[in-house]
């Protein structure tokens, strides 16, 4: 399972992405689905679920705001 932690702009996930590969943590901004965000089109970075919760430590010590967390499921 993979989750996509929603930013507030393309330019905001890019940071964030780059932060956490910094830190070891691969992630890809990503489009977020359209049920993931009533304000239209939203960015986020994409990455696997056990990597959640030191992602977010990383992004705050970054300084950067996470957003809404969407879980995505594997498709088979």
């Amino acid at each position: 399972m993979h989750v996509i932690i929603l930013c507030r702009s393309l330019t905001q996930a890019q940071r964030a992405a780059r932060l956490l590969e910094r830190a070891g943590i691969f992630a890809s901004v990503t489009k977020a689905p359209q049920n993931a965000s009533t304000r239209g089109c939203t960015y986020g970075v994409k990455l696997g679920e056990r990597r959640l919760e030191a992602a977010l430590t990383v992004l705050e010590k970054g300084g950067i705001t996470p957003g809404q967390i969407y879980r995505q499921e594997e498709r088979p």
